[in-house]
């Protein structure tokens, strides 16, 4: 297996990638917190999203974002099925065993009354996947937001994990990179090439039979 190359986050040449961005979320990469539960992760993509676009309403200027009050965000992953519109959308005890599709964390925006697209990885183009996730990430008050349904093992992110949800939070148009918010608990967060994000999500989901892909939220 060839080794993906990415770079972390947190790293001096992460950070640099960050601030070089055109399109990049500061409300959402605050907000991040890694799942709780271990099968939560699409959970908690949604109550990342779902919170950032709640802030960004709040603090829609860029400048305002790095010091604004975060406070009591009203979705985290420990009250989702707090809403009945989450369980509208998905049942918690299945959830807690075998975690969820990419059709439920689609139906869990759709009950809360916002507007989505769902997008499987074989319906569509790597580049058609750039523009798209790109765009969304260059409302800088997270009014849009991305979530990539992918294989954690072929990203090379985990060795134990296939389906996972996770955010992106913003995109570097020199490099051609994007920031993915990892929930998972044991791993770090990176810029990944495009094209080896799109690979990893081009599998195919064993519960739907169906190729995984992303999710994007829009205001």
């Amino acid at each position: 297996m060839t080794q993906i190359n990415k770079i972390p986050f947190h790293s001096p040449e992460g950070q640099q990638l960050l601030q070089e961005s055109s399109a990049f979320q500061t409300l959402l990469t605050r907000l991040f917190k890694k799942q709780e539960n271990n099968t939560f992760c699409g959970v908690q993509s949604s109550a990342l999203l779902l919170s950032a676009q709640h802030f960004g309403a709040k603090f829609p200027d860029v400048a305002s974002q790095k010091d604004c009050s975060l406070e009591s965000p009203p979705y985290v992953e420990g009250n989702m099925f707090s809403y009945t519109e989450t369980k509208a959308a998905m049942d918690e005890a299945k959830v807690d065993a075998e975690g969820c599709t990419m059709e439920q964390v689609y139906n869990l925006f759709k009950q809360h009354g916002r507007k989505v697209k769902m997008y499987h990885a074989d319906t569509l183009t790597v580049d058609e996947f750039r523009s798209l996730a790109s765009k969304a990430l260059s409302h800088h008050d997270s009014s849009w937001g991305v979530i990539a349904n992918f294989d954690e093992y072929d990203l090379q992110q985990d060795f134990t994990v296939h389906g996972h949800f996770s955010p992106l939070a913003a995109y570097h148009a020199p490099t051609d990179r994007f920031l993915l918010l990892d929930t998972w608990m044991n791993t770090v967060d990176v810029w990944v090439k495009t094209e080896d994000m799109f690979t990893a999500m081009k599998t195919i989901d064993s519960d739907t039979n169906k190729y995984r892909g992303f999710i994007i939220l829009e205001s």
